[in-house]
């Protein structure tokens, strides 16, 4: 990030990308090679995972943390253990006649365990030899999708059982009628005592007056265009976009004019000037881990757009989906210029975009009441029963323990991406994404076709282009989506060699 996390991310960058020092855990230097050998050894999330030879039973006292039949808890533990590098390729498994005596049950019942494992591809049995580790699958099983950004899963089994405990919760203290007619307005007492809650970490004491919540940042965001502004009027924003700003920008008729920016954010100066050319009064922003540079704004260059606001009149809107990603995110604009600055924060990149939540501390409450109008306009009410579910889940604790497990897997990503594209490639790496420079000959068209083809989709820097803007070439590469680290390693190596290759595909020439 910036500050303390920029810092990190510059010295990871300054050390060829790679993080690479025995003390960080990632085994040795990565080694130079040709573009059919790889030029550094597999990652390794921990130094103590073992290689290939017999694999020891410490996996195995994750067994009883879960719950469901014992079987499927052998498979699930194992199948988790291997995803996150604690298993490796060619291990041995201990034999099933131990490993029901270390779990103390039947030795049918692992037997069942390992049928159930050959059948996902799991392990691979070699006769009298025993279980082994099965390699990573290859061929079109490798497809991935690295140009959606989604939050990682850790743990599927512990993610339906907090919802279906969420559910049961829900339904166990709520009238049923209730809750199922209209509700409108943008939250009530109960769903924003749950966002304040949330909130708190980022913004402090949050006013239920100014605070509202929709389904997801897009409608926020749209709502938001709708009650500042009128057809044809301009919005400031960076030179690459979310690209929901786009969309929601060309559906209402509003015009983006871009700002000048540089290492550190959009400049200050340049958004005075670029307001009082154009007429402007509404900028928008996405300060902590941009999309889709991945770059924080720091501390300093936060409190000088926040003095622009305030001089210039200007109203802000803080797109904040992965603050709490953040190893250090620097205090909000929100907090610096309040009475300025709509702050958006989203379930979606940090829990489940499933969940359909996002939370508007607005400038005012007279900003609050229009924003709600133009909500009820536009969709009348929200979702009870999914607002229910997100408030539970943020009241028992349920969200907060998620979120740990999702902060702890993303970091995790975002440290094998700067260990596994060379430094020529990698801008940056940080949140759930990594953003990188295309070299000449590719440009970013013929990089994401050629990938395609490969089984990989990648987000083009034209898709966060503005109409009109220009830009350079870069990609998007999304870390949350692969299944788990080994096909997200996979999908890495394999866009780390096409951007160095020299040949550039015939269908590009």
């Amino acid at each position: 990030m910036t500050s303390p996390t920029l810092a990190g991310a510059a010295a990871a960058n300054n050390n060829g990308g790679h993080l690479s020092e025995p003390t960080d855990g990632y085994g040795q230097a990565p080694a130079v090679g040709s573009n059919d050998t790889p030029r550094h050894p597999p990652y390794m999330p921990r130094p103590d995972v073992a290689g290939p030879g017999v694999a020891g039973l410490g996996w195995v006292q994750d067994v009883h943390v879960h719950s469901g039949p014992i079987y499927l808890r052998i498979v699930n533990t194992l199948e988790r253990t291997i995803n996150r590098g604690g298993l490796a390729p060619g291990q041995r498994l201990p034999s099933q006649r131990a490993l029901a005596q270390q779990l103390g049950v039947d030795l049918t019942t692992v037997t069942r365990a390992f049928d159930e494992a050959r059948k996902r591809g799991l392990i691979e049995a070699r006769g009298p030899q025993g279980s082994f580790i099965a390699p990573p699958k290859a061929g079109f099983d490798q497809a991935v999708d690295l140009s959606m950004n989604v939050p990682p899963v850790p743990d599927a089994d512990a993610l339906a059982d907090m919802l279906r405990r969420g559910a049961a919760a829900v339904l166990a203290r709520s009238n049923a009628p209730n809750l199922m007619t209209y509700h409108l307005g943008g939250g009530n007492p109960t769903d924003r005592h749950a966002a304040a809650r949330w909130l708190q970490p980022m913004l402090g004491t949050v006013d239920d007056a100014r605070l509202l919540l929709t389904e997801g940042a897009q409608v926020a965001l749209a709502a938001i265009l709708v009650s500042q502004g009128r057809e044809g009027d301009a919005i400031l924003c960076d030179r690459l976009v979310y690209p929901g700003l786009l969309q929601a920008a060309a559906a209402l008729g509003r015009r983006l004019v871009t700002v000048e920016g540089d290492e550190q954010g959009m400049c200050p100066e340049a958004l005075a000037r670029q307001a009082r050319e154009c007429g402007a009064r509404l900028v928008y922003l996405n300060p902590t881990c941009q999309n889709p540079t991945a770059l924080t704004v720091p501390t300093s260059r936060r409190e000088a757009l926040a003095r622009v606001l305030e001089r210039e009149g200007l109203l802000a809107i803080e797109d904040d989906p992965y603050w709490h990603l953040a190893v250090t995110a620097p205090i909000p604009l929100a907090t610096l210029a309040p009475r300025h600055v709509f702050h958006v924060a989203t379930l979606s990149k940090v829990i489940s975009p499933g969940l359909r939540t996002a939370f508007v501390q607005c400038p005012s409450a007279t900003h609050a009441e229009a924003m709600a109008a133009a909500l009820r306009a536009t969709r009348l009410m929200g979702h009870p029963l999914v607002s229910a579910l997100a408030s539970q889940l943020l009241l028992d604790g349920s969200a907060q323990t998620l979120l740990v497990q999702v902060r702890e897997e993303a970091r995790e990503r975002t440290r094998m991406a700067r260990y596994l594209l060379a430094p020529s490639l990698l801008e940056r790496a940080d949140g759930l994404h990594a953003w990188c420079r295309v070299p000449a000959p590719w440009t970013d068209a013929t990089l994401v076709r050629t990938a395609q083809l490969q089984g990989l989709a990648i987000a083009p820097s034209s898709a966060f282009c503005p109409p009109g803007a220009a830009f350079a070439s870069g990609v998007r590469l999304s870390l949350g989506l692969a299944a788990d680290r080994r096909q997200l390693e996979n999908a890495l190596r394999r866009i780390d060699r096409l951007l160095l290759s020299d040949a550039l595909p015939a269908i590009d020439r």
